[in-house]
């Protein structure tokens, strides 16, 4: 199992983080689940998660915003984008931030679980 490792879940759709939550956590994961990039913040310092989820279109602050933040303070965090957005031009902007992923709902829990390990144990 992974219970080691922490997943930050980030996104504003309740629905979406509780059954991605279930989905994660069914498969061995810790998971902390928040509803906004405030919360995330808070949860980053406090928790130390090993990688961060995170919806790309949420109030306040996006995704995008979301990992320049993350990035200015845990530059090696790895940073997942899972998102309904299925843009080639969101998608290609996401990996020149150094988005270690991106990902459009609905989501694959498997696709999300192999591309975690991988990029946890990198």
């Amino acid at each position: 199992m992974h219970k080691d490792k922490l997943v930050l879940l980030v996104d504003d759709e309740p629905s979406i983080l509780a059954t991605t939550r279930a989905g994660l956590m069914d498969r061995g994961f810790r998971v902390e689940a928040v509803g906004g990039a405030d919360e995330a913040i808070q949860a980053i310092r406090s928790h130390k998660p090993s990688i961060v989820v995170s919806d790309l279109v949420m109030p306040v602050t996006n995704g995008f915003e979301l990992f320049e933040t993350v990035k200015k303070e845990h530059a090696g965090l790895p940073f997942i984008f899972l998102t309904a957005v299925d843009d080639f031009y969101a998608r290609k902007f996401g990996r020149e931030m150094g988005g270690a992923a991106y990902i459009t709902k609905p989501v694959d829990l498997d696709e999300l679980e192999r591309i975690i390990l991988e990029k946890i144990r990198s």
